[in-house]
C-alpha cells in the first residue's frame, strides 16, 4: 500500500473527520465555528487542512465588505463519505449477525 493510501485510511478514522463531512453534506457548507464541536482547536485546524490536502473539501474565502468564510464538500469527498456510510452500516450489521 501507497505512502498516500495510508494516510487517507488513516485520515477517516481520525477525530472529527466523519463529523465535518457529514456536517457539510446535510448543510452544503460550514463555517469553522460550525465545526468546534468535533474537535478541539488544535486537531480541528489539522483536520481541515488534511481533508484539503486530499481535495475531500474546499475552502472560500470572500473579501468584500465584510470577509466570508466557508467550507464546501468536493463531490470526492461526497464518494468518500458514501463510502465511509456503507462501511459503517456493513459493520453494524456484522456486528448484530455476530451475535
Amino acid at each position: 500500500m501507497a505512502e498516500r493510501e495510508r494516510r487517507i485510511l488513516r485520515l477517516v478514522g481520525l477525530r472529527g473527520t466523519i463529523d465535518i463531512l457529514r456536517h457539510l453534506d446535510r448543510h452544503g457548507t460550514g463555517q469553522y465555528t460550525d465545526f468546534a464541536q468535533y474537535a478541539n482547536v488544535p486537531t480541528l485546524n489539522t483536520r481541515l487542512k488534511q481533508l484539503l490536502e486530499f481535495n475531500l473539501i474546499t475552502h472560500h474565502l470572500e473579501k468584500k465588505e465584510l470577509r466570508k468564510e466557508w467550507y464546501e464538500l468536493t463531490e470526492k469527498g461526497r464518494k468518500v463519505l458514501q463510502s465511509l456510510e456503507d462501511i459503517i452500516i456493513l459493520v453494524e450489521i456484522l456486528d448484530t449477525n455476530l451475535f
